[in-house]
């Protein structure tokens, strides 16, 4: 019985040791594979090799982050000098003196986020004109503005909310 078992003993390991050289023979082959492909890698396909490839992307990288601060910081001047612009306009065209004409006075208000800039007066008569301009700072003026005036203040200050 004890030539059995050791007959029984042997083929399993006899049938371990194949298997471990088949085995041996897969990952022999895959790795000569992943060596094949490493050495084009590495050698690059023209007269680089790998590492000057790299080195040359972490340039192209460095100069790519300049490039991206850059154009962020010039993003952020063109928000400010958007907000600063006196885009927000109100009109109010108005008759400056009953029995002469039409509506052909007006006032123009222009300002910006802040609700700054100016309100502009134009007074229309059949023997002159005259034309007015008062500062605007945080929505209001330091001059006294006329009912009109008023009303195309509010209407840019109310323009600008909507943006």
């Amino acid at each position: 019985m004890t030539k059995e078992i050791a007959a029984g003993v042997a083929g399993a390991v006899l049938l371990l040791v194949l298997v471990l050289l088949l085995w041996n023979i897969v990952l022999t082959v895959k790795f000569g594979g992943l060596k094949k492909r490493f050495r084009r890698l590495a050698q690059g396909s023209s007269k680089e090799n790998l590492e000057q490839i790299l080195e040359k992307l972490f340039g192209r990288m460095e100069v790519l982050d300049e490039s991206q601060r850059e154009v962020s910081a010039l993003a952020e001047e063109m928000r400010k000098r958007v907000r600063e612009q006196k885009s927000n306009l109100g009109i109010v065209r108005f008759c400056a003196f009953e029995h002469e004409g039409s509506d052909l006075s007006f006032s123009l208000a222009l300002v910006d986020e802040t609700g700054s800039g100016m309100v502009m007066t134009s007074i229309y008569g059949r023997h002159e004109s005259r034309v007015y301009a008062k500062p605007i700072e945080g929505g209001q003026s330091s001059y006294t503005l006329s009912e009109e005036e008023q009303q195309a203040l509010d209407a840019a200050l109310k323009s600008a909310d909507r943006e």
